[in-house]
């Protein structure tokens, strides 16, 4: 490669490309290790957790939480109207399947057109088993039917109004669903709360937390 020449006055400053380092395999062994041993230490950390949930969690145990997460008003046209997004989270996090499970919101949600989606809590290979999910309305209420949530599973309903009053605002913020369901029932985001509860377990089965 030929070097190029700048004239700066009566001098010639020869600009020489950089000099790049080579690197052979033993320069790259090392490093191409450390990104394995750093991704492994992920996957054995992810199924440690996994493993502590499923060896110390309780037989029948789900968690739930959500709620109106964005919001926002404003005039139009001398009418106040509300936009906003609410989200609730409901999972398996025991050993067994909830066979049957409900949800009632005491509202009618009909015209905020809820949709729902089925997940892993923890990420894992294996295909998410969809659970059958049934939806009646009932003298104001709206009631979910959870048919067949299998462990380290969950269910996410999200609903979205673009033009709602103050006090169809106000009610979703208040609104408390009522929850049955085999076992014990905690409030928290399943997600959070899982991978929370499963490192302390994972501690705990080393002996490092009790």
């Amino acid at each position: 490669m030929l070097a190029r020449r700048r004239c700066t006055g009566n001098a010639a400053v020869a600009h020489l490309p950089p000099v790049r380092p080579t690197m052979n395999w033993r320069d790259f062994a090392p490093q191409g290790m450390a990104r394995w041993i750093a991704a492994g230490s992920g996957l054995a950390g992810v199924a440690g957790i996994i493993l502590s949930q499923t060896l110390l969690s309780p037989s029948y145990e789900v968690l739930y939480g959500g709620g109106v997460s964005v919001a926002y008003c404003a005039n139009t046209d001398g009418k106040r109207t509300c936009t906003f997004h609410y989200e609730f989270s409901i999972g398996n996090t025991g050993k067994l399947e909830q066979e049957s499970l409900r949800i009632e919101w005491p509202l009618d949600l009909r015209h905020l057109g809820v949709g729902t989606q089925a997940a892993d809590i923890v990420g894992s290979a294996r295909e998410t088993v969809q659970p059958q999910i049934l939806t009646a309305f009932e003298s104001g209420k709206t009631v979910y039917t959870i048919n067949g949530l299998m462990p380290n599973t969950m269910v996410r309903f999200e609903a979205n109004c673009l033009a709602c009053t103050p006090g169809q605002l106000l009610a979703m913020r208040q609104t408390h669903p009522v929850i049955v369901a085999r076992g014990t029932m905690l409030e928290g985001d399943p997600r959070v709360s899982a991978l929370q509860r499963g490192a302390i377990n994972a501690l705990r089965l080393v002996g490092l937390f009790h």
